[in-house]
């Protein structure tokens, strides 16, 4: 039964996806907990901020949020700086690029610096601390028991879909968060573990916080179909919002940015405006549960609904460009509820006969402002539907939903998740790219290369050409600094002229190098300077001193590239091929007629690294991984250097014609 169950899963995978789960939905319990302490110990109290505020001191508005950032920032800045913001932006740069590898303390800082963040008044949400918290859970276990590099994305991922689940309650909604938003995978290897995690950290979370939805809600439904054009302005609107909440945090961001402060003041500074605006409207303090359960109700009147809207979209972005730790999730909702709240008090005005109560159109409004900023209507269309537990709003909620995100992806392409990762240069959309951002020219490059002295004579200049298969050679002065390159074409042209024998120098025929690579170069930026010249190799110099450290193949680089595009492809099936006693070569179908198979080494290439075998020259085949010592050892990327055993099997992609010629040759 293990067998064939590690056929479509692997059991130790499904295990630890539980154990994540159950971990994340524990680290949930604890975050709320320590929300709760820090709040008891800003206002004096654990109950709702909104009923608790009207009774406290006027400054206290002012000198809790300040003291809040006060403690936030060293927090964060000295501690680990990849816990500030709303966390999620993070946990998708650790999938794509990072391997799934997060820090353990970011799991620690994070639950210190959001708690600190929302307790004394911050304008954000829980989830996006919690998301962060159960990917860096998941990634400290996976590391901590050395798990195959492969499987660690899909450990980060049921930690988020833990963390979204334990805090609304909401098993379906955190799983498909996870696999939308975060991994962008809903491929069998990561929709199994993904879901087992969900289940078990709402499974923990109900034991301790009850089985009540996040918000209790009037059963709304739909009244007429003449409220479907309704529903369609509102998912307009929805989307016009989520890209303007977008713009608001980004223009705040690098507002924070160009204030010559010190960076440890920024959040004292946000937390110090955040307070005056509390004086005024207090029903932005914090994560905001009861304002949004009074807009569901329609007990909020429509003047404060219009006032509330811009001030929450300033106090969040406010809270966060600052320097403050929490998410957008949740404030996203909150925008929603307004939006949606102020529509349907506005159609019941004009059109009272067939119009649901205005908390009707305020719930359709959580989830279409929620799909327009994240770019996820599949999340924010079960989370509503798993909020209400409800399926007569389920078509209003498809349509703003869907008209929400159309709108938003036409205006902006970015999410409010993926604006931070393209500031930086990643962008999602372009997967291949991104995987070469994870590797650096050191991880690729070759230490030995051709080398001269600029002093050489012509005969010696030759000779080297004659003993080295390299097309071209690097010319260097005395203290090893790369002075240019001479290529075997310089030569030839010279080798009919005696006279210059004993004249020309190596300093004389050399073309000085104009796109040298240095060491901590991704392989992006490397294959960007491949394609602006027509060089088989370039060098690698020490980027301060310029002195030659090797050189990079491009043929190399496209080995990797190709490896780790197949990897990211194909590698996450489970391939078995033992049955019984004897092995049995399994297939895996892919596109375009390529399968994935397992072969040993064959005789005549043991000794001999993947580099000499050259296999995609002179078989049309790729090596995704190697086992080494047997059948049932574990995956390991290829080194092209490695010399391969007699016991070493590779997992080869290719047409299934060329694997067999690769694995009939005698020795």
């Amino acid at each position: 039964m293990r067998e064939q169950i590690d056929q479509i899963q692997p059991l130790s995978l499904i295990v630890l996806a539980c154990v994540v789960g159950l971990v994340t939905g524990g680290g949930a319990i604890v975050f709320d907990e320590l929300i709760r302490m820090v709040q008891w110990v800003a206002i004096g109290s654990t109950e709702a901020p909104l009923y608790v505020l009207p009774t406290l001191p006027w400054y206290s508005y002012l000198l809790v949020p300040a003291c809040g950032g006060l403690l936030v920032a060293p927090v964060v800045l000295l501690v680990s700086r990849e816990s500030q913001g709303h966390g999620v932006p993070q946990v998708i740069e650790a999938v794509m690029l990072g391997g799934g590898k997060i820090r353990p303390r970011v799991a620690v800082v994070k639950s210190l610096a959001s708690a600190l963040t929302i307790g004394t008044g911050g304008s954000v949400g829980r989830e996006g601390p919690i998301v962060q918290i159960g990917a860096a859970l998941g990634s400290f276990l996976g590391q901590l028991l050395q798990i195959p590099q492969s499987r660690l994305p899909t450990l980060v991922g049921c930690g988020v879909a833990g963390g979204i689940a334990a805090a609304f309650n909401a098993p379906i909604a955190g799983a498909f968060f996870a696999l939308e938003v975060v991994m962008r995978n809903f491929a069998m290897p990561a929709f199994g573990p993904v879901m087992l995690s969900s289940v078990l950290a709402t499974v923990v979370s109900r034991a301790y916080f009850g089985n009540h939805p996040a918000f209790v809600v009037p059963g709304y439904a739909l009244l007429s179909v003449w409220e479907l054009p309704l529903y369609l302005l509102l998912g307009i609107a929805c989307g016009l919002g989520g890209v303007s909440f977008m713009v608001v945090l980004d223009l705040l961001e690098q507002g924070f940015r160009k204030i010559r402060i010190h960076p440890l003041l920024k959040p004292a500074l946000g937390g110090l405006i955040l307070g005056v605006a509390l004086l005024v409207v207090p029903d932005i303090y914090g994560v905001g549960y009861a304002t949004m359960d009074s807009i569901l109700r329609g007990g909020v009147s429509w003047t404060w609904l219009l006032l509330l809207l811009p001030v929450k979209m300033l106090a969040t972005s406010l809270t966060l460009a600052s320097g403050g730790s929490g998410g957008v999730f949740l404030p996203s909702l909150y925008l929603g509820a307004i939006t949606g709240g102020l529509l349907g008090m506005g159609a019941g005005a004009v059109f009272p006969a067939f119009t649901a109560p205005s908390g009707g159109y305020a719930l359709v409004g959580m989830g279409a402002f929620l799909a327009g900023a994240t770019h996820s209507p599949i999340t924010a269309l079960i989370l509503l539907f798993e909020l209400t537990n409800d399926y007569h709003i389920i078509l209003p909620l498809m349509l703003s939903c869907s008209v929400s995100t159309l709108v938003a992806k036409l205006l902006r392409e970015e999410s409010i998740y993926t604006i931070h990762l393209l500031r930086r240069g990643i962008d999602v959309r372009r997967r291949e790219e991104n995987l070469m951002q994870a590797f650096t020219v050191e991880q690729v490059m070759r230490r030995e290369a051709p080398t001269l002295s600029e002093r050489a004579p012509f005969k010696d200049i030759v000779q080297h050409f004659l003993l080295h298969d390299a097309s071209l050679c690097f010319v260097v002065d005395d203290r090893h600094t790369l002075l240019g390159t001479i290529s075997i074409h310089d030569v030839k042209d010279l080798l009919r002229e005696d006279a210059l024998d004993s004249l020309v120098i190596a300093k004389d025929l050399l073309h000085p190098s104009t796109r040298p690579t240095h060491p901590e170069e991704t392989i992006a930026h490397c294959l960007e300077k491949f394609s602006l010249t027509e060089q088989e190799f370039l060098p690698v110099t020490a980027h301060d001193s310029g002195k030659l450290q090797g050189m990079i193949s491009q043929r190399d680089v496209l080995d990797l590239y190709y490896r780790e595009i197949l990897r990211h492809e194909y590698l996450g099936l489970s391939l078995r091929s033992e049955q019984g006693a004897h092995a049995e070569h399994q297939h895996v179908r892919l596109p375009h007629e390529y399968v994935v198979e397992i072969l040993p080494v064959p005789a005549r290439h043991t000794g001999k690294t993947l580099r000499e075998i050259a296999l995609r020259t002179s078989f049309n085949v790729t090596a995704v991984a190697v086992r080494h010592g047997g059948l049932h050892g574990q995956d390991e990327l290829p080194n092209p250097d490695q010399p391969l055993g007699r016991l070493d099997f590779l997992v080869l992609v290719g047409r299934a014609v060329d694997l067999q010629q690769f694995a009939q040759q005698e020795g």
